[in-house]
């Protein structure tokens, strides 16, 4: 017999495992698995229990690196493919005021929300800054999260938002060092206009098009571009016109749609053939069925809906019914999610939105990296996967969603790497 290939890392002593079928939505498969070799920070080959005791011996006596699960629950990482990450300060001033009534549209329209931020952001020092964002992406690793799908959109000028997608970039590089979740940047400069553009929209989004996105491609700062498309903040063909600039530039594209009212968002990231079209509250019979067909992923995010107190929450059984392909992600940002753990959006996914655990697992997993064009790299357990993994305290797939509020794995891997050295019995 020819020896076997010396693994990077043998996880060993697993309990339950199960695996997202990336080619099949919704589908968790059980696998019957003892112990995992890991080969360059990549997933190479599953062992039953006698390839699993003969290579824990040969990497015991070659002092080879092993992990012990300890029995428990193995899933591949959470794939959060909607966040805005880059920010400064916080807007809990916002969260009070909304709770006594206000709108988030009447606070925008005043003065705050993303404009609140977008002061924050301008006069936040750049190393205070980037420290605030380094340590949020240390918690959605902590929380689970190994990819990261990360905006701009708090800058609102030429130089802030490439300042953001800048940061993104360089804290990239750490991403090994810090453990961090592998980030997939994305521009919002069309989060919202600019005061001083208020009587000049054209003249914003002739910035974008002609200056932040032409830069963008050129230093490889973001793969995707996103707008809100809402009819009261950027209209659809506004956000048409961005986004075909950014399409010819060969970026990805995902959209804000029909989140506050039902505007044909959907529809639009339909017809431009959009990784993702996110939020979609109030998206119509006509806008799912345009999604279905141009195999756009539905990114659902209950955090919001939950955060802002609506009543609103996106028809996830009509969307499956239909074929819909869902993602879910946090949609954590200052203002209407402040939420960081991808098991509460699991949580929020099955007791409001009606989604089955394996459902809403799959969506947070493999759905996501399909809204992120990821599919087969993350979000599953495939032979040459990434080996972004985590190792949680329970038997059940329904356990995951059903331990509420305060809920994060025992083990976390990002491309093999341990972030706890010491699991413990």
């Amino acid at each position: 017999m020819s020896p076997m290939p010396s693994p990077q890392l043998l996880l060993h002593g697993l309990g339950p495992v199960f695996a997202p079928d990336p080619a099949i939505p919704y589908k968790v498969d059980r696998l019957d698995a003892a112990a995992l070799q890991i080969e360059a920070g990549r997933i190479s080959r599953w062992l039953d229990d006698a390839e699993a005791a003969r290579c824990l011996a040969e990497a015991r006596k070659a002092h080879t690196p092993t992990l012990d699960a300890r029995g428990r629950m193995l899933l591949p990482g959470f794939v959060d493919s909607h966040s805005h990450p880059v920010f400064f300060g916080h807007r809990a001033g916002e969260y009070e005021q909304r709770n006594a009534g206000r709108s988030y549209l009447e606070i925008q329209q005043a003065g705050g929300g993303i404009l609140a931020s977008r002061r924050s952001l301008q006069g936040a020092p750049v190393d205070e800054l980037t420290e605030k964002v380094r340590q949020r992406l240390r918690h959605f690793a902590v929380l689970g999260t190994t990819t990261l799908e990360a905006k701009s959109g708090y800058g609102l000028s030429v130089a802030h938002e490439l300042l953001s997608l800048r940061l993104l970039k360089d804290l990239q590089t750490e991403q090994e060092a810090w453990r961090l979740p592998r980030l997939h940047p994305t521009l919002l400069a069309a989060h919202s206009v600019p005061p001083e553009y208020r009587d000049d929209r054209e003249g914003w989004f002739s910035q974008i098009v002609n200056e932040i996105l032409p830069t963008v491609v050129r230093e490889g700062l973001a793969e995707a571009m996103d707008a809100f498309c809402e009819p009261r903040v950027i209209t659809v063909p506004e956000c048409e016109r961005l986004l075909r600039a950014a399409k010819d530039l060969g970026l990805g594209l995902h959209l804000h749609a029909d989140q506050l009212e039902s505007g044909g968002g959907g529809a639009l990231a339909a017809r431009l053939g959009a990784l993702s079209a996110d939020h979609l509250e109030n998206i119509n019979a006509e806008g799912i069925r345009a999604l279905v067909q141009s195999g756009t992923v539905c990114g659902l995010l209950p955090g919001s809906t939950f955060f802002l107190g609506l009543d609103e929450w996106a028809p996830a059984r009509t969307m499956i019914r239909e074929g819909a392909v869902l993602a879910l992600a946090t949609d954590f940002n200052p203002g209407s999610s402040h939420i960081q753990s991808m098991p509460l959006i699991l949580t929020l996914a099955t007791c409001r939105l009606r989604m089955s655990a394996a459902e809403a697992i799959w969506a947070a997993t493999a759905g996501g990296a399909r809204a992120l064009g990821q599919t087969g790299q993350v979000g599953c357990l495939e032979p040459g996967a990434r080996a972004d993994l985590c190792l949680w305290p329970f038997k059940d797939l329904e356990e995951l969603p059903y331990k509420a509020g305060d809920n994060r794995p025992d083990q976390v891997l990002i491309a093999g790497r341990a972030l706890i050295q010491d699991l413990g019995s």
